[in-house]
C-alpha cells in the first residue's frame, strides 16, 4: 500500500513540475534556515557547558546594594578564593583567572603577544580540557612552570619537543613549559593560549591582600550533592564577614548558564545572550512556517484539478483515511527531497554563517544525533505542510466533483487569505525591523564620542619602555608625523577600574556613585581629540606636582555639586587629588551607555599605555618611522600597536550580527512569500483566463486587467501592513529600551515598509497577471 502511496505521490509531483519546484525549493530555503539556527542553538547552548563535572562548577558573583539600586559584577580580590575554600567544607576546589592584555612570550628572537592567564591548579581540576604532554595541575603548583596550547607550543619552538624548555614572559620572567594542552575548543569563553601560576603573584607581591581591589574571577567546585540555593544562603555574607564591605553579599552562579543568562538586573539574572537565541530560533521557525504556507497554498489553489482524483477513488472504495495518507505521503515526499535540497545549502553557506555570528560552527553531518533530528524535520515538516490540503482534498464528495462546475471557494478561500496575510504580516514585521536595528546601529555610531579617534594609536607599555619613557616620548615628538604623545593607564577604548569610595567636600556619607578611573602624564586632552571646558589640562612635565592633580569630566562636576570645580580635592583612597581642568563629557568604553563619570588623575597609577596621535598624511609612512623608534628603545618586542577608531567599531560585533541575521531571515522571507505568491499569481491567471479573455475583448486594458489581477493580493498586503505595525512596535520598542542611548521609533519606517511590502507583492503579482493579459482572446475563446 505504501508503495503505491509513493507511486502515486511522485506522479502527482512530476505533472505539476512548476508548483512542485517552489514547493521543494520553498520548503528547501526554509528547511536550511532553520537547520543552520539549529546548529548554531546548539553550540552556544554547549559553550562552557561539556566539562566533565559542569552541574557542579560555578562563578562567583557578587551584589551590591547602593541607594535602593543593586549592582552585580563578576571579578573578587586575591585573597576571596583561598578564603572562601578554607570556609566552606561544600567547596571542593577553586580557581582564579585574571583577564589582562596580552602578554608577550619568547623563546630567543622568536616573540609574539599571545592571551595569558594567571591562575590556580584547581584551574585544570574544574575545566578538563585535553591534556597531551605533563600535568597541568602540578605545573601550575610552582611558582615557575607555565602550560602552553598545542599552537602556541608549534609557534614558539616548530618541532622541537617544548617540555622542560624556557619561556620568557614580557621580557623579564623565565618559566619553564611543564605541560602542553590541545587549543581550546572553540564553545569555550576561555580564550588563554598559555598559563602561569598564580603563586608567580603572590610571590612577586602583585596579589595584594585589599578586599577592595577586585581583580580576578573566581570559580569554585562545590562537592557532590551541595544544593546551590543552601549553599548561597550560608554565602550570602562572606563579603562583609571578612572584610568592611558591609553593602556587599555574594552567590554562586551556574557555570553552564554563565554565556547565556549572564544581564543582571536588581541582583538578578535576567538573560542576555539567550534572549538573541531565542528570537532568531522563533524567527527561523517562522521561516519555516512561510514555506510550509507556501506549499498549504499552492496545495489547496490546486484543488480543482485534483478533486475528480478524489471523486473516482471515493467511488472505488477509497475511504477518507486512506486519502489523508495518500496526500500526507506526497508532502513528507516533498519535505523529504526539500530537506536533501536545504542540506546541499546547509553546506555550502555553513562557513558564511559562521563568519557572521563570530564561531566556527562544526560541522553536524557526522554526528548521529542530527540524522536522527533530520527525520524528525522531515516527519514534522511534511505532516505540517501537508495536513491542511490533506484534510482539505479528502473531504471532497464525489456528488460535487463531477459536476460540470465545483465551487470550491467556499472549502479554501478564507483560510488562504488568511495564510497569505500572516505570510505578509511577518515580511512587513521583519523589514521594519531591521529598518529600526539599523537605525539604531547609525545613531550609536554617529553619537559624538568626545574623542577624535582618527590617526590615533596605541602600544602597551613594556617592560624596555618603562625603563626609556620620557626618551621615547621626546623622540616621537620630534618625528614630523607625529602630533602629540600621551601616556595612560588604560586604553582610550576601556576603563580599567572604578569605585564607589571616592569622597569630595560636601559629599552625603550614604551618597556612593560609581566613578571610573583614568590616569595620564601629560598632553591627553590634544592626543584624544577632548574639549577643555576650564582650567588646564595635567602636564607633569611642566607641573611636576600634578601627579596629584585631576581632571574630571562635566558628569563628574554634575555628580559632585562643583559650581566652581577647579581647585576643589577628590580622596581616592588614601590619596587626594585637586581638580585643575574639566573636560566635556566624553566615552571610553560602550557607546550604547549613558555618559559615565570618570576622575582622571596624574601618574601616581601605572601607566600601561601609549597613545600617538599623528598628523594627517602618508599613515603607513608615518607608522614606520614610530616602529623604527620603537625598535630603538623596546627591542625584542613587536611593534603591536592597534588604532583607536578599529577597537572602538569591535563594540559593535553584536549589533551588527544581530542586524545581519535580521537582513538575512528577511530576504529568505520575501524570497519564500514570493516564490508563493508567484505560484498563487500563475495559478489565478490560469484560472481566469477565459474571464480576462472576454474581457479584453470588450476593451478591457492590459493595465485594467493587471490591476483587476493583482487587487485581490494588494488588498491582503494592505490587512497584514495593518496588522503588522503595532506588533512590530511593541517588539522593537521592548527591544530599544534596553539601550540608555537610543533613538524613538519614526512612524515614516512604517509607511516606506508599507510601500516596500506593496511594491514587492506588486511586482511579484503583475508579472504573471501581464502575462495572462497579453494572451490573443482568440486562441482561448476559440471553442466558446
Amino acid at each position: 500500500m505504501w508503495k503505491n502511496y509513493l507511486k502515486i505521490a511522485w506522479r502527482s509531483i512530476i505533472r505539476s513540475k512548476g508548483f512542485a519546484f517552489i514547493n521543494v525549493f520553498g520548503l528547501a530555503v526554509g528547511l536550511a534556515a532553520s537547520v543552520l539556527i539549529f546548529v548554531w542553538i546548539l553550540f552556544e547552548r554547549s559553550i562552557d557547558s561539556f566539562y566533565e563535572k559542569s552541574d557542579r562548577i560555578y562563578a562567583v558573583w557578587r551584589n551590591d546594594h547602593n541607594q535602593g539600586e543593586i549592582n552585580s559584577w563578576d571579578y573578587t580580590p586575591a585573597l576571596y578564593a583561598p578564603t572562601m575554600k578554607a570556609q566552606f567544607p561544600e567547596v571542593e576546589e577553586v580557581a582564579r583567572v585574571t583577564r589582562w592584555d596580552s602578554q608577550l612570550l619568547a623563546v630567543e628572537e622568536n616573540s609574539f603577544y599571545e592571551w595569558t592567564t594567571f591562575t590556580d591548579p584547581g584551574f585544570f581540576t574544574l575545566f578538563d580540557f585535553e591534556v597531551l604532554e605533563g600535568d597541568p595541575v602540578a605545573a601550575l603548583e610552582e611558582p615557575g612552570n607555565i602550560v602552553l596550547t598545542k599552537s602556541v607550543a608549534d609557534k614558539l619552538f616548530g618541532s622541537q619537543s617544548a617540555m622542560g624548555e624556557t619561556v620568557k614572559v614580557e621580557g623579564q620572567l623565565d618559566f619553564k613549559v611543564s605541560a602542553i594542552i590541545s587549543d581550546l575548543p572553540e564553545n569555550t569563553n576561555f580564550n588563554f593560549t598559555a598559563f602561569l601560576p598564580f603563586k608567580k603573584l603572590e610571590t612577586m607581591g602583585w596579589a595584594d591582600e585589599f578586599w577592595g581591589n577586585n581583580s580576578y574571577q573566581t570559580f569554585a567546585l562545590l562537592t557532590e550533592g551541595t544544593g546551590l540555593e543552601e549553599f548561597n544562603q550560608k554565602f550570602e555574607d562572606f563579603t562583609s564577614r571578612n572584610s568592611d564591605a558591609e553593602t556587599v553579599t555574594d552567590f554562586l552562579f551556574p557555570m553552564a548558564d554563565l554565556h547565556l543568562k549572564s544581564k543582571f538586573e536588581n541582583g538578578k539574572s535576567v538573560g542576555g545572550r539567550i534572549d538573541l537565541i531565542r528570537m532568531f530560533g522563533i524567527v527561523a521557525i517562522i521561516v519555516l512556517l512561510i514555506a510550509c504556507i507556501n506549499f498549504m497554498n499552492l496545495s489547496t489553489a490546486q484543488g480543482g484539478k485534483r478533486a475528480k482524483e478524489v471523486g473516482v477513488r471515493k467511488i472505488s472504495g477509497a475511504g477518507r483515511g486512506m486519502l489523508i495518507r495518500q496526500f500526507l505521503t506526497e508532502s513528507a515526499l516533498i519535505a523529504l527531497v526539500a530537506y536533501l535540497v536545504a542540506l546541499v545549502i546547509v553546506s555550502v553557506t555553513l562557513p558564511v554563517f559562521s563568519d557572521i555570528i563570530g564561531s566556527r560552527l562544526p560541522n553536524p553531518f557526522g554526528e548521529l544525533y542530527f540524522w536522527v533530528i533530520s527525520l524528525a524535520y522531515i516527519l514534522v515538516t511534511g505532516i505540517l505542510a501537508g495536513s491542511y490540503p490533506a484534510f482539505l482534498l479528502s473531504s471532497f464528495q464525489p456528488a460535487i466533483v463531477f459536476q460540470t462546475k465545483m465551487n470550491t471557494m467556499r472549502y479554501w478561500f478564507t483560510p488562504r487569505q488568511v495564510l497569505v496575510v500572516f505570510q505578509f504580516m511577518v515580511v512587513v514585521m521583519l523589514i521594519s525591523s531591521a529598518w529600526i536595528i539599523r537605525d539604531q546601529m547609525d545613531h550609536v555610531q554617529n553619537r559624538d564620542l568626545g574623542i577624535d579617534q582618527e590617526n590615533l594609536i596605541f602600544h602597551p607599555v613594556t617592560s624596555e619602555i618603562r625603563k626609556n619613557k620620557q626618551a621615547l616620548r621626546n623622540e616621537l615628538l620630534a618625528l614630523p608625523e607625529v602630533k602629540s604623545v600621551s601616556y595612560t593607564f588604560s586604553p582610550l577604548t576601556e576603563i580599567y577600574s572604578n569605585t564607589q569610595s571616592m569622597n569630595w567636600q560636601g559629599k552625603d556619607e550614604g551618597y556612593r556613585p560609581n566613578i571610573s578611573r583614568m590616569a595620564t602624564d601629560a598632553d591627553l586632552i590634544e592626543t584624544a581629540g577632548m574639549e577643555l571646558i576650564a582650567g588646564r589640562e595635567i602636564d607633569t612635565y611642566t607641573f611636576p606636582s600634578d601627579s596629584s592633580a585631576a581632571l574630571i569630566n562635566q558628569k563628574t562636576a554634575e555628580i559632585m555639586g562643583f559650581d566652581d570645580p577647579i581647585g576643589q580635592v577628590i580622596d581616592d583612597d588614601t590619596k587626594k587629588f585637586t581638580v585643575v581642568g574639566v573636560v566635556k563629557d566624553f566615552i571610553m568604553d560602550s557607546p550604547f551607555e549613558d555618559v559615565k563619570p570618570i576622575v582622571i588623575v596624574g601618574p601616581m597609577r601605572n601607566l600601561d599605555f601609549i597613545h600617538i596621535r599623528l598628523n594627517p598624511g602618508n599613515t603607513v609612512a608615518a607608522l614606520g618611522e614610530v616602529e623604527a623608534i620603537f625598535k630603538k628603545f623596546n627591542s625584542g618586542f613587536p611593534f603591536e600597536y592597534r588604532f583607536v577608531d578599529q577597537e572602538h567599531e569591535r563594540k559593535f560585533s553584536g549589533q551588527k550580527q544581530t542586524a545581519q541575521l535580521t537582513g538575512i531571515f528577511t530576504l529568505l522571507a520575501i524570497s519564500i512569500s514570493c516564490m508563493g505568491l508567484f505560484g498563487l499569481a500563475a495559478f489565478m491567471a490560469e484560472q481566469r483566463s477565459k474571464e480576462l479573455s472576454v474581457r479584453k475583448v470588450f476593451g478591457a486594458s492590459v493595465m485594467g486587467l493587471i490591476r483587476l489581477i493583482s487587487s485581490e493580493f494588494t488588498k491582503l498586503v494592505l490587512v497584514s501592513v495593518v496588522l503588522a505595525i503595532p506588533i512590530t512596535w511593541y517588539l522593537m520598542n521592548n527591544w530599544l529600551e534596553t539601550f540608555p542611548y537610543r533613538i524613538s521609533i519614526d512612524w515614516q519606517v512604517f509607511l516606506w515598509t508599507a510601500m516596500a511590502a506593496l511594491g514587492i507583492a506588486f511586482v511579484t503579482v503583475s508579472s504573471q497577471a501581464f502575462k495572462a493579459a497579453r494572451v490573443n482572446p482568440t486562441k482561448l475563446l476559440r471553442s466558446e
